[in-house]
């Protein structure tokens, strides 16, 4: 049952009805029912997943909880000091057992399905939200692991947190202490808050299928099997339209799922913050897919980065290499580590390696070099407080960005050689003017996509300043509200690609 589907549609609504009318300590019930029954209608078979990795985290984190209250509450009764000492380590122990075998336990699930690939003629389907609610869960885990709150005693709420159907098509991943809560509050319908949501929707929607799914055709033609023979300058194009098609792919998929969970009154997390304004890497990653680049680095990042065995590298190259490369090396090294487990976390094959890698080692050397780089600025009296050198920023941050997106492309090392051979040996740039119309849309769909994609710039660029487009849009009168938004439905119907044969709500990120 896909979101853009009829029977989505109907789904929805019957629980959107019900869940308003009945009292609010139920309606958690009636969210958990429609998860169940959301996620069933994608296979049953992959119920009993979700419902494994739920029983699972669940009793890991009432034992870890239950380890939590004794060295909280009875550790205390021992008056021996070596003895509370030894027991407060065994019992630290056993808590760092139960989350290794947790987290090796639901990663072994996750890396068999991704991986099927290789010992598979057909490899398996990834199932529905595996990543997003795996991730979720080991969240919720680690967290009662650091006794950051107590766990939950309720299965059934629990397996909500879990299994919250708008979340699951693609994330975001979900913290427990922001989202659980959020479930049980006491909360009266407003029209206002279903109006909101539905313009959320209808703008992700929009971002969907008339530039995302539009530019999916361009860069299927340009970057698919016939690629060997494409020219250069297309090829170039068709991979900073692949960055456009994913950005408004993901992005249009979250604002419709967040617009969604806002008609139920619930708030999921940021996920996107116009990542390319960004005018460094760093930035853009704190940008983009905001929730994973947060799990990353409270549960990994901070981890390695401050363990012993990295402080004890800044030590050493504090002594060879002075202050800044002792304090930025540990950090430099662990973006690397990092970003190569998200590349891996996207797909395990060389080329996801290759993007990890670029995105990790030129992070970590933007870092190192940050002295040098000022230094350069100064000589050579470059301004870095005007207009011009921030659009340079974003402009060399989106190039830097699509050739990382670049090598997912290809799909092996061998086409993304024969990719970048053909963009320096055989480049020809008349191919833009006189070749562009034959790579899968004609010129009417060109300038649809061209002025769809300049709409999307003009509001990101006033949500960039400040503007918050549905408030300001909400300040207007009625009946101008309703033209805008039976407008965005009329141009979604009229140049959105969809149609037989053709999966519109397929999302990249749903493959994750």
């Amino acid at each position: 049952m896909s979101v853009l589907s009829g029977s989505f549609l109907i789904f929805f609504i019957v629980l959107l009805i019900l869940y308003w009318c009945i009292p609010s300590k139920w309606r958690w019930i009636v969210l958990l029912a429609g998860s169940y029954l959301f996620y069933a209608s994608a296979n049953r078979k992959w119920l009993l997943l979700i419902v494994f990795t739920t029983l699972q985290t669940y009793f890991a984190a009432r034992w870890l909880g239950k380890l939590n209250h004794y060295i909280k509450e009875d550790l205390k009764k021992i008056e021996d000091k070596e003895q509370r000492k030894k027991k407060k380590e065994a019992i630290i122990r056993q808590k760092k057992g139960i989350v290794a075998l947790s987290l090796v336990t639901n990663f072994a699930v996750l890396f068999f399905f991704k991986t099927s690939y290789l010992w598979k003629e057909v490899p398996l389907l990834l199932p529905l939200g595996i990543s997003f609610y795996t991730f979720q869960t080991i969240g919720y885990l680690i967290d009662v692991y650091r006794a950051n709150f107590e766990p939950e005693r309720n299965l059934f709420k629990y397996a909500l947190f879990a299994s919250y159907f708008p979340q699951i098509i693609q994330g975001p991943i979900n913290r427990y202490d922001k989202l659980f809560p959020q479930f049980f509050a006491e909360r009266k319908f407003e029209w206002r808050r279903i109006k909101m949501g539905f313009w959320l929707f209808l703008w992700g929607m929009f971002k969907k299928l008339v530039i995302s799914d539009r530019a999916a055709v361009f860069v299927s033609a340009a970057l698919g099997e016939g690629m060997p023979d494409t020219p250069g300058s297309i090829i170039v194009l068709g991979i900073f339209l692949f960055n456009l098609q994913l950005y408004t792919d993901f992005s249009g998929g979250i604002d419709m799922v967040s617009g969604i969970s806002q008609m139920l009154g619930i708030e999921l997390a940021e996920n996107f913050r116009r990542p390319f304004f960004s005018k460094t890497l760093g930035e853009y990653w704190r940008r983009w897919h905001i929730s994973l680049g947060a799990w990353i680095k409270d549960y990994v990042f901070y981890p390695i980065a401050m363990s012993k065995l990295f402080a004890k590298l800044g030590k050493n190259a504090k002594k060879v290499f002075g202050n800044h490369i002792g304090k930025t090396l540990p950090a430099a090294v662990t973006s690397v580590i990092t970003f190569v487990l998200i590349g891996l976390w996207h797909d395990i094959t060389w080329c996801y390696v290759l993007y990890g890698l670029w995105h990790g080692i030129l992070t970590a050397l933007s870092n190192l070099c940050e002295p040098v780089i000022a230094r350069i600025n100064h000589e050579l009296e470059i301004r870095t407080d005007v207009l011009s050198f921030r659009w340079f920023q974003r402009l060399r941050t989106w190039m830097i960005v699509s050739v990382g997106e670049s090598f997912t492309l290809a799909g092996t090392l061998g086409m993304t050689a024969i990719m970048y051979g053909r963009i320096f040996k055989s480049f020809k740039a008349r191919a833009l003017l006189l070749d562009i119309a034959g790579f899968g849309l004609d010129i009417p769909n060109l300038f649809v996509l061209l002025c769809a994609t300049l709409l999307l710039i003009f509001i990101s660029m006033k949500q960039e300043s400040g503007v918050r487009i549905r408030e300001a849009l909400e300040k207007q009168n009625v009946w101008f509200q309703w033209l805008m938004a039976l407008g965005i439905l009329w141009v979604t119907a009229v140049f959105g690609v969809y149609g037989p044969g053709y999966d519109a709500a397929a999302f990249i990120y749903g493959g994750f």
